[in-house]
């Protein structure tokens, strides 16, 4: 398995994303095969930078070949994007050993020329706050800070004094500031770079603009925690005032711009402008919205008890009624004509 992910067809040539792979295949390695792949490529010296999203069962020390990487920029440690989370908080099964991976990420720190600009802590780890994490995060500080930087916003150089985040009970604790997540390109304090509520990253300009709603929360354009409304020219939040794409028209607006009608049963959904008989409409009698593809499996079904649904419904039914009187027409003709046919090479045959 590991020689065949060694290819360059699973990877770019300093890029090795377990991601792109797929989850099922990336899910199935184990350390040694991790061990292998890093080995095989040379990670120590070309690989600048590894995410190791999907594989989940590994404890980390396969990570070894990485010792006193001085190429290494990013490392994502991240081995999966949804945690399942028991009762007391922390995720059923994370197999990444701190105790494995952070001996390893301090041989990388104390190398005086290494390239190291980013690390992605995974959520049980930052979750959990162990002293052992706690320890290794003021290491990485004061490596990162002993090192002036340059600031792609502003083009100045800089030094940081605080590069994570490792105060116990802190909503960011376990985040590296000053670093953008998408480029690793650092950011100076004076330029404070944009975060995300939502995947909790910053982002440089660049790279994922940033919106707000009013009540202060930021959301990048890949979370979508925060919509932009084209009507006002604002953005807001689901929890202040949510945003709605109509399905018909395409437009995102607003609940105060433009009432949006979402069907009860299966969602979908489209402004009220749109409303007609083929989409989602609000009915006065029992006062819900349904799209009339699902009122139309009712009436069918023979559960469609109430008299204004039935009667936005009306129209379709009226054109389907006349569509198959018209198909029942033509293949009245169709008959009439096989059967004259049939009489006329009856009489002929006398």
């Amino acid at each position: 398995m590991a020689s065949a992910l060694s290819r360059s067809a699973c990877f770019e040539s300093d890029t090795l994303d377990f991601s792109d792979i797929g989850r099922d295949l990336a899910s199935k390695l184990k350390d040694s095969d991790i061990s292998n792949i890093l080995v095989s490529i040379d990670a120590a010296n070309r690989l600048k930078v590894l995410k190791l999203i999907g594989c989940e069962n590994i404890t980390g020390v396969g990570l070894d070949p990485l010792r006193g990487s001085i190429v290494l920029e990013l490392i994502d440690l991240s081995t999966s994007v949804i945690t399942a989370i028991a009762s007391d908080g922390f995720p059923l099964c994370f197999t990444l050993s701190e105790d494995d991976v952070i001996p390893i990420l301090d041989s990388i720190i104390a190398e005086k020329d290494r390239a190291l600009k980013l690390i992605e802590l995974p959520q049980a780890w930052r979750k959990k706050e162990s002293t052992q994490l706690a320890a290794f995060l003021k290491r990485y500080n004061n490596a990162q800070s002993s090192r002036t930087c340059f600031c792609c916003e502003c083009r100045a150089d800089f030094q940081a004094s605080s590069w994570t985040d490792h105060f116990k009970g802190s909503s960011f604790w376990g985040l590296q500031r000053h670093t953008c997540y998408d480029c690793t390109e650092h950011i100076c304090v004076d330029c404070d770079a944009a975060f995300c509520d939502d995947c909790k990253k910053n982002f440089c300009n660049d790279c994922c603009p940033i919106q707000y709603c009013a009540c202060g929360k930021a959301s990048c354009m890949d979370c979508f925690g925060v919509e932009y409304c084209e009507s006002c020219d604002e953005a807001y939040c689901q929890d202040c005032r949510p945003v709605f794409m109509c399905e018909c028209c395409n437009r995102f607006r607003c609940i105060e711009c433009a009432i949006h009608l979402i069907c009860s049963n299966c969602n979908e959904s489209n402004c009220m402008q749109c409303a007609n008989e083929n989409n989602v409409q609000w009915c006065e009698v029992c006062e819900e919205d349904n799209c009339n593809d699902c009122r139309h499996k009712a009436f069918k079904d023979g559960s469609l008890d109430c008299k204004g649904c039935r009667g936005l419904l009306l129209p379709r039914i009226i054109q389907e009624n006349e569509a198959q009187q018209r198909e029942i027409e033509m293949l009245k003709l169709v008959v009439l004509n096989a059967v004259n046919k049939e009489i006329v090479h009856n009489v002929r045959a006398v």
